[in-house]
């Protein structure tokens, strides 16, 4: 081990740091970004990204169909919407409301938009989140879509990680985070204002303050279309664990006899929807972690609950989401998709009986306010993604849209296998490619973290540039993360280490079954998972041929001095802990480095305008290994795109392509031509 001297790579704004990311991306440019293959590669995908024929997700109120479009004309992207009439018909007659390179020129600043959230009442009135370079902070400006103008004297609020969410027409639940004294220490908002048109914050409502140790605190309201509207505070004391409140009508928050780490999910008939984390006991009725729940809710009184579905050992609740009548949820069943509703009637909540549905990812990508229907994105690893309508009062499943097929997938298989951890559990994962040989190149992904599934999805470039050129593709659904019940909590805080098990027992797995050999696999993960992928590639370098580690965390003892870190002690366990600290100390990828192990080629990625993971891990971390193999390490930094990727077409493609040729460079040689 060596001692920690590139702490000064935390404070990005320095020459000195500046200069050692633009010496590093330039290295990385020049070997991975200056060739025919990137070129190439680079044109396809941007041409796969702006086909005409890629489906249109849009949100619908009104019969009207609203939708966020990228083109080379419009790099930074419009707002258009057209009637859902056209768009059925597959016809769409588009109308231009708004292009977010406008803004730029408003706001002084460099921004991309991150949403747009309709008054659904209204929906002509939105409020726009534009976001600063990619980054998760951002302005908020309220528009008329019908006048194509910004509203004089609206809704509009500096830069920051504010919340703000429509109440009625002329009021919102505003969280503001512009100001040190707004934030927790988490660097989120603590306060929760209502705030009616026309007024300051001064002269704002206060409605509730959480402690600065808290995480954040949210608010919105709920329109019950069989009843009252309700409005909630959510105050996050921890990643994982809440409060919920009720706000009355002289707008004081009544805390709901909840459990802590339960989800409110919905709202619906006068009854909360609660997606429980742990066993509920709630007098003589106990409720098991997992299940879907609905409770009734009067002036603050919680009364009697209906548990609507509890899933078994294989299985997990994913996305729920409430329409005028019903409830419906997409429900994993050994990592894969299938739906489930039920309807409120005669005092009961009742099951339906639902259209047969193609099995895999399944999204709920729009619920159109105040009816029955819902709009249902399905595909799997070779079937693109088809959207469809389902009208659940009739039951009637309709298609809209078909992705066409972005890569020749007819001897290309998909299978699930099994492989056992060092504890014994079974960790499950899909393999995908061509009949695997030892000399298979296999790019293995994981994430492993906070509750989130990793599901079976369209391959699309990945298909094209990998899988239909001979490469294989692995999707590790390891301990950590949401596939199951209990999955998560199994590699929590001291636990954390086993997301890094599983993975390492896949790889062993691959290679005991002849699929390929270490130095023909590449591991990928991105934010946790590339905390997962950079510890696996510290503790067992000899397992695979090449990291590729996106946006990471890496440095485990100062995680919670970075932006967001403190939000995530439920995950991993707080450093100020000693006996959590020596965990980490042995868990923590920066501080395995050894000069004494050979390790694979590396790339790290991160963009400079993440205000969520701090670049400093994977500059850090880079910088260190670059020390110790200087000639199989690199790093990938733009200027922006945030944590999540937010940026234009041209900027995503250009980081897949530069990932791919390093992957053909150290992997996959044969890919290149």
């Amino acid at each position: 081990m060596f001692t920690d001297k590139f702490e000064y790579l935390e404070n990005l704004n320095t020459s000195e740091t500046q200069n050692f990311i633009h010496a590093a991306q330039t290295k990385t440019r020049q070997q991975f970004c200056q060739s025919d293959y990137f070129d190439k590669t680079k044109q396809d995908i941007i041409s796969q990204l702006q086909d005409d024929k890629q489906i249109p997700f849009c949100q619908e109120h009104r019969a009207r169909m609203y939708h966020f479009h990228q083109s080379a004309e419009f790099p930074k992207g419009i707002y258009r919407v057209c009637s859902a009439a056209t768009y059925r018909a597959g016809l769409p007659k588009w109308q231009t409301l708004f292009s977010v390179a406008d803004f730029d020129a408003i706001l002084g600043d460099d921004v991309y938009l991150d949403g747009v959230s309709h008054y659904v009442e209204q929906p002509e009135k939105v409020l726009l989140t534009l976001s600063c370079s990619g980054s998760d902070s951002a302005y908020t400006l309220e528009f008329d879509l019908e006048k194509q103008q910004i509203v004089d004297g609206g809704f509009h609020f500096p830069l920051g990680k504010n919340h703000v969410a429509w109440r009625d027409a002329n009021s919102v639940w505003l969280c503001p985070a512009w100001d040190e004294r707004q934030l927790t220490t988490s660097g989120y908002p603590r306060q929760v204002w209502l705030m009616q048109r026309g007024q300051s914050l001064a002269e704002a409502t206060p409605v509730y303050e959480m402690a600065t140790d808290g995480v954040m605190a949210s608010a919105w309201r709920y329109l019950d279309a069989q009843g009252a509207p309700l409005d909630l505070i959510e105050a996050s004391t921890s990643f994982f664990h809440k409060n919920y409140f009720y706000v009355n009508a002289n707008n004081q928050a009544i805390k709901l006899a909840l459990p802590s780490d339960c989800e409110v999910v919905g709202y619906l008939a006068g009854q909360l929807m609660l997606h429980l984390k742990s066993d509920w006991q709630r007098s003589k009725q106990k409720y098991l972690s997992g299940s879907l729940i609905a409770v009734k809710l009067n002036k603050g009184e919680l009364g009697e609950a209906f548990c609507l579905f509890q899933p078994n050992a294989h299985q997990a609740l994913e996305l729920i989401e409430t329409t005028r009548k019903f409830v419906i949820t997409s429900l994993l069943d050994n990592v894969s998709g299938s739906l489930k509703a039920w309807k409120w009637e005669n005092s009961a909540w009742v099951e339906q009986h639902l259209p047969p549905f193609p099995k895999g990812a399944i999204e709920l990508v729009d619920q159109p306010w105040g009816g029955d229907t819902v709009h249902l994105a399905a595909s799997d690893f070779v079937t693109p993604l088809t959207l469809f309508s389902l009208d659940l009062n009739v039951m009637e499943l309709t298609v809209l849209r078909k992705q066409p097929a972005q890569f020749d997938a007819q001897d290309i298989a998909v299978q699930q296998f099994f492989a056992k951890s060092a504890d014994g559990t079974r960790i499950p994962y899909y393999h995908v490619g061509k009949t695997p040989t030892p000399d298979t190149p296999t790019l293995v992904y994981v994430y492993g973290g906070f509750d989130v599934p990793e599901l079976p999805h369209y391959m699309g470039t990945i298909g094209k540039h990998w899988l239909a050129k001979g490469g294989a593709f692995v999707l590790a659904n390891v301990r950590g993360g949401g596939e199951f019940v209990g999955w998560h909590e199994a590699a929590m805080r001291e636990n954390k280490h086993k997301s890094v098990d599983d993975l390492l027992a896949v790889l062993e797995d691959l290679s005991t079954r002849g699929f390929s050999r270490p130095k023909k696999i590449a591991i990928q993960g991105g934010s946790n998972g590339g905390l997962v992928v950079a510890s696996a590639f510290c503790r067992q370098p000899e397992c695979m041929g090449a990291l590729v580690c996106e946006v990471p965390l890496t440095d485990m003892l100062r995680y919670t001095e970075l932006y967001a870190g403190a939000s995530w002690i439920d995950e991993y366990g707080d450093p100020s802990d000693e006996k959590i600290r020596d965990y980490l100390t042995r868990f923590s990828p920066y501080h395995q480095l050894d000069r004494q192990k050979n390790y694979p080629s590396a790339l790290m990625t991160t963009s400079l305008s993440d205000d969520r993971v701090h670049p400093a891990h994977a500059l850090k971390f880079y910088a260190k290994l670059a020390e110790i193999s200087p000639e199989t390490t690199w790093l990938y930094a733009p200027e922006t795109g945030g944590h999540t990727g937010n940026g234009t077409q041209e900027q995503s493609a250009d980081e897949l392509a530069c990932l791919l040729a390093f992957l053909t460079q150290t992997i996959g040689e044969s890919f290149s031509g």
